[in-house]
């Protein structure tokens, strides 16, 4: 019976946040529940209410004095664990316990590169679940989906992937099917940014994907074989890897190239600043195809500066920009800043830190990553802390 799924449905979604009884029984619109269960004809709608009638665990409402109109159809408190039974659904209790279960199991498995983050991101989730709350891409309400999630994300995270791995091949190495990854690929990086703390696509990892798209803002020419594209449209643009393949080169009248690690806050803030539109402005944390791409296509001479945290990941972004960019790449406003309670560094910060204090292209950055090491904390490493902008042109800030 189509129209009781959709009861089912409808009384599942109202009740869905809650974990405790509710106070009333659900009453739905008799006439828009046919509707949603798509009976048109008269015949069918009859019909409808025929078989409602010998459900004794359901309860029509009729309009009074014309009892053959059905106004609504409630499901009793008493009704509601068979309404359950018919479709084996579960009550949200029932369903908070079981998605706080598989927490406690992935809780007792020890990350071997990301012991602290993967520590930290069971405790959120074990204490947002409780409450309840949903952690996207995490939902409490969806157990069997947070064990996939959960069994991806250590999967992926618990190897070092050799750079360039295509994403059909990582998806296999782990066990899936050749396309799943490509299929989960949002929901997952949206996991890796909750575990690692920043915006973190695939690519971060060492895995090539096929959709890569450059945020960017600032003036930028595409030149083609036969013709130019000029691009230069206010706040946030995007460009897609295949565009960016297509062109033989870029130029831009910009003076300089601004790479911006969080693109949610401080890109979308300078893209709004740069009144003068003198700088061509990247939003990318570890760079992807599509920011490779540009920097090679764009002319070498052109100024390239680095805006980024300031804890060891941020500092591994701006190694991986020098190593790509085929310029020099300058840190801009980078400096290590002391905080009262700062987060200490991780086992895995400090493997990063020595990678990159032994790395020849940081040598100009050893006074901040020696300050980092010896306070054994991440400072006030968030870029966002020096607030919005102050300026309205380069340098943004006084």
């Amino acid at each position: 019976m189509r129209w009781l799924q959709t009861l089912h449905d409808k009384w599942l979604n109202s009740r869905k946040r809650r974990v405790t009884p509710a106070i009333r029984s659900r009453r739905i619109d008799w006439e828009d529940l046919l509707d949603a269960a798509g009976l048109k004809t008269a015949e069918e709608r009859q019909a409808a209410v025929r078989d409602a009638e010998k459900i004794p665990q359901l309860k029509l409402h009729r309009l009074k004095g014309r009892p053959h109109i059905v106004l609504k159809i409630e499901v009793p408190h008493e009704s509601e664990p068979w309404l359950h039974a018919q479709f084996g659904s579960q009550t949200g209790a029932e369903a908070q316990q079981a998605a706080l279960a598989v927490v406690e199991q992935f809780s007792a498995k020890s990350h071997p590169l990301l012991p602290e983050a993967w520590n930290a991101v069971l405790s959120h989730l074990k204490a947002e679940f409780a409450l309840p709350h949903a952690v996207e891409p995490f939902r409490w309400r969806e157990a069997n989906r947070v064990e996939e999630l959960l069994k991806l994300l250590f999967d992926l995270t618990s190897r070092e992937w050799p750079e360039g791995t295509l994403i059909r091949d990582a998806s296999t190495q782990i066990g899936r099917d050749s396309k799943y990854l490509e299929a989960q690929q949002s929901f997952i990086e949206r996991a890796l940014e909750l575990l690692l703390g920043r915006e973190t696509p695939l690519e971060a990892l060492g895995i090539q994907t096929s959709n890569s798209v450059l945020h960017y803002s600032g003036p930028l020419v595409l030149h083609f074989a036969d013709h130019s594209k000029p691009l230069d449209l206010r706040f946030e643009s995007t460009l897609s890897v295949a565009e960016l393949e297509r062109a033989t080169q870029l130029t831009t009248t910009a003076q300089r190239i601004l790479t911006v690690e969080n693109r949610k806050t401080t890109f979308l803030q300078l893209t709004r600043a740069d009144v003068s539109r003198s700088t061509l402005i990247l939003a990318t944390s570890f760079p992807t195809q599509a920011v490779r791409l540009l920097l090679q296509k764009l002319p070498p001479d052109l100024a390239h500066f680095h805006f980024g945290d300031t804890d060891p990941a941020g500092w591994d972004i701006l190694r991986k920009l020098r190593e790509v960019s085929g310029r020099a790449v300058h840190p801009f406003h980078m400096h290590w800043r002391p905080k009262p309670n700062a987060s200490p560094l991780t086992q895995r910060d400090q493997q990063i830190l020595s990678r990159l204090l032994a790395d020849p292209r940081l040598t100009d950055c050893h006074d901040e990553l020696h300050a980092m090491r010896k306070d054994g904390t991440k400072g006030d490493f968030e870029q966002e802390s020096l607030g919005r902008p102050t300026l309205e042109q380069w340098p943004f800030y006084e």
